[in-house]
């Protein structure tokens, strides 16, 4: 059976466990940029308002509509469509394969396009799932992706009186197979330098921000992002090496340095090869593709940095997938 054949075909004769890898989700065509904007700004778990009941959709309609047109264009310069959820079906596949021994079966769960957490518990209940391994695919918990995917798949089960034995993973990012892989990427990537000498590259660890205010609240992220850097700084021994937030928004104070006054500043200071891993993604997608693909490699032209090159996510690297594997193992042999 092919990953484009899978499908959650509750009729036939269903293990008892499943693995739901959780993941943000993208729109898969322009006309779904808006109502996937509207998912996100509603999720509580990212934006609180009084009188939510109200506020929250009004808040989350009138984003989504000034956003639409900025959004659309970086999906348009990928084809049209985020390639996170193909990227997302792909690991999957890799995942239930290398979990073949346990006959166990990996569902993808997008918290704000399909397939929504909803469709997904429906085929879950369905198939008679009693046993669930809830992964995120965010190395580092945040309340704001890890936290909200856990309650929103807590809300549905609740919605549908669906109560499996479910095993909640937080944050995996100390994985020994996931760093030796980022770290492989990173050294592989390197060669694609005129000088690829370590000596002669900025390597910049690029993570999505969050805003200052969530992590003096008590949110870990930033934490697990450092704690990552320095395992993968470890590994490689490289002499400069600086991390980075991206993706903010908003007039809020978020995590610093921004990736793109690093840029500026290390351009002012002569650096002509800047070489860049997106540390807290594990799939392609908007971010990595357009935002540091497209949009920062300019910046850094224009800058005056001679070269400048995004180092792939690890997608479906073999070290990711074994990572993951033996996350979902210990989380099995957990007793409850």
């Amino acid at each position: 059976m092919k990953r484009a054949d899978r499908q959650y075909n509750t009729a036939m004769t269903a293990p008892r466990t499943a693995v739901v890898l959780c993941n943000l989700g993208g729109p898969d065509s322009l006309e779904a940029v808006e109502p996937f904007l509207r998912n996100l700004f509603s999720d509580p778990d990212i934006f609180k308002f009084p009188a939510a009941a109200v506020t929250q959709n009004l808040f989350a309609w009138l984003v989504a509509r000034r956003r639409r047109e900025e959004a659309s264009r970086g999906y348009a310069a990928l084809g049209g469509a985020s390639p996170i959820g193909g990227h997302t079906e792909d690991q999957a596949w890799a995942l239930e394969q290398a979990l073949a021994d346990l006959k166990a079966r990996v569902f993808v769960c997008m918290r704000y396009w399909h397939p929504l957490t909803r469709e997904v518990v429906a085929a879950l209940k369905a198939g008679g799932f009693g046993r669930i391994v809830l992964l995120p695919l965010y190395p580092q918990y945040s309340q704001t992706t890890s936290g909200s995917a856990r309650n929103e798949f807590l809300r549905e089960c609740a919605r549908v009186c669906y109560h499996p034995d479910t095993r909640f993973i937080d944050s995996w990012y100390q994985e020994p197979d996931y760093l030796d892989g980022i770290a492989a990427a990173i050294r592989a990537a390197a060669e694609r330098f005129s000088a690829a000498d370590p000596a002669r590259i900025s390597l910049l660890l690029s993570a999505h921000g969050v805003p200052q205010r969530l992590i003096a609240q008590g949110d870990p992220y930033q934490r697990g992002i450092e704690e990552t850097a320095r395992l993968v700084r470890e590994r490689l021994a490289w002499p400069h090496v600086t991390l980075c937030y991206q993706s903010r928004v908003g007039p809020l104070e978020w995590l610093r340095p921004y990736v793109d006054d690093v840029i500026r500043e290390q351009a002012r200071a002569g650096v002509d090869q800047i070489l860049v891993y997106p540390i807290a993604f594990v799939s392609d997608h908007v971010e990595t593709l357009y935002e540091l693909g497209i949009t920062y490699a300019r910046l850094a032209r224009e800058a005056g940095v001679r070269e400048y090159h995004v180092v792939p996510a690890l997608n479906t690297d073999p070290a990711l997938i074994r990572a993951l594997s033996h996350v979902v193992r210990a989380a099995l042999r957990e007793e409850r």
